[in-house]
């Protein structure tokens, strides 16, 4: 690296770890997986367009990962476009909470939908694009050492703020209570945009080894592409235990609408539930590291069981009526959030693993396609069958989904032998 690249990457980094920080409070204070279907449930909304809300955010995601992953890599300068990102997913959160003020059901219901729809598409785009940056800005020692500084400084921060409100709003209404929360991540999101914006940008040519014509495919072309990778018996595997760690992966918002369903008009309700989420992201960081460096299969078949086990507990809590303390939802949501994230690590180091160099871009790419379809059908009937019965219906499901994805990731993952040292 040159004197002046080098110059630049230890100015850009504290930027980079400043703007990682701000956005990891904004997010968890504004959490589309928690905050806003516990608002959702307080504001009255029918149970299956709460559980809904999940599927609306992933068809967005889903869009923004098909069709504009070619024009995001193509763009040269993305500091901009990033800070654009952090100031519209403010906006859908300002949008949600000017509808909900005004007491209409109906116009709620909508903004609420927009608002996912748009979190899951303008969401994906900034992942993408932040990935693009720090890649081309940061070197991977670096990168590990910010992402452990986001989850500990952001999960302390987020915290320390939401214990904060909680205090100053005490006497409020649950309404009012939630819309300062929300306003505060609202302001994060700002600070986010507007801190990235002071990183220096080199512009970065793309080098493209593919064929002239790869960005102009037809779309029917990817669906081929995806079909293919099963005459693949690696992707087979993988998929037989990837598929059911999309369920577990759901335990978080479904978990977070229970506590909502018994919470939502608690003073304390929703600021315990933003505590243990951040707690879950403060933990998750240096327990998982230690374990991954043992075995991919003991994450993933821990994580599952935790899954399982906290959601038999919560269920024997509920149907038994022993007691529907907020701390009992608390301690389950920080123990999901703490699974979920480990085995979220687990899986993507496994696949990285096990996939063959020239299959591994297609292979990702049709991973993730096959598993965001199945969370919007799988997310939309258990969406239906709490509306039905219960939330605690749905959590059941994912109990049971959660055994079977241990299982699977016991006989599926195997341990990958280190290549012998070079003599």
């Amino acid at each position: 690296m040159t004197e002046p690249q080098f110059d630049l990457a230890k100015r850009n980094v504290p930027v980079l770890t400043g703007q990682s920080i701000l956005s990891q409070v904004a997010w968890t204070l504004g959490s589309p997986s928690i905050v806003l279907p516990f608002l959702a449930v307080s504001l009255e909304l029918p149970m299956f367009i709460a559980g809904a809300l999940v599927s609306i955010r992933m068809v967005g995601s889903m869009i923004a990962d098909v069709f504009l992953a070619q024009v995001i890599a193509l763009r040269e300068q993305k500091k901009r476009s990033i800070a654009m990102t952090e100031v519209l997913i403010g906006a859908c959160l300002v949008m949600a909470l000017a509808a909900a003020a005004t007491g209409s059901l109906v116009f709620t219901a909508t903004a609420f939908i927009i608002a996912f729809f748009l979190i899951g598409l303008v969401g994906e785009i900034q992942t993408l694009l932040l990935t693009d940056l720090l890649g081309a800005h940061v070197q991977s020692r670096s990168r590990m050492i910010m992402r452990y500084l986001q989850l500990g400084a952001g999960g302390l921060g987020a915290i320390g703020l939401v214990l904060l409100v909680h205090q100053i709003t005490l006497g409020n209404p649950p309404f009012a209570r939630h819309s300062v929360v929300i306003g505060v991540a609202v302001v994060f999101f700002l600070l986010s945009g507007l801190s990235i914006l002071a990183m220096s940008e080199v512009p970065h040519q793309k080098i493209s080894t593919a064929p002239e014509d790869e960005s102009k495919r037809h779309w029917s072309e990817y669906f081929t592409d995806i079909l293919a990778m099963f005459n693949q018996t690696w992707f087979r595997r993988y998929m037989v235990m990837r598929l059911p760690i999309v369920v577990v992966s759901l335990s978080v918002p479904f978990f977070a609408l229970m506590a909502a369903e018994a919470h939502h008009s608690s003073a304390k309700g929703l600021t315990a539930m933003i505590i243990s989420s951040a707690s879950g992201y403060l933990v998750s960081a240096p327990l998982w590291q230690f374990v991954n460096l043992k075995s991919h299969r003991a994450v993933m078949v821990s994580g599952t069981l935790m899954v399982a086990l906290t959601g038999a507990g919560l269920l024997t809590v509920h149907y038994l009526h022993i007691g529907h303390q907020v701390h009992t939802h608390a301690v389950a949501l920080f123990v999901v959030t703490v699974a979920v994230t480990g085995i979220s690590s687990a899986r993507k180091l496994y696949f990285l693993d096990i996939a063959p160099f020239d299959q591994r871009v297609k292979g990702a790419a049709a991973v993730k396609s096959i598993s965001r379809i199945v969370a919007v059908i799988v997310s939309a009937a258990l969406a239906g069958l709490a509306h039905m019965h219960q939330v605690s219906a749905a959590v059941l499901i994912v109990v049971l989904v959660s055994l079977i994805a241990a299982f699977a990731c016991y006989r599926v993952v195997t341990p990958i032998p280190k290549a012998p040292e070079p003599s």
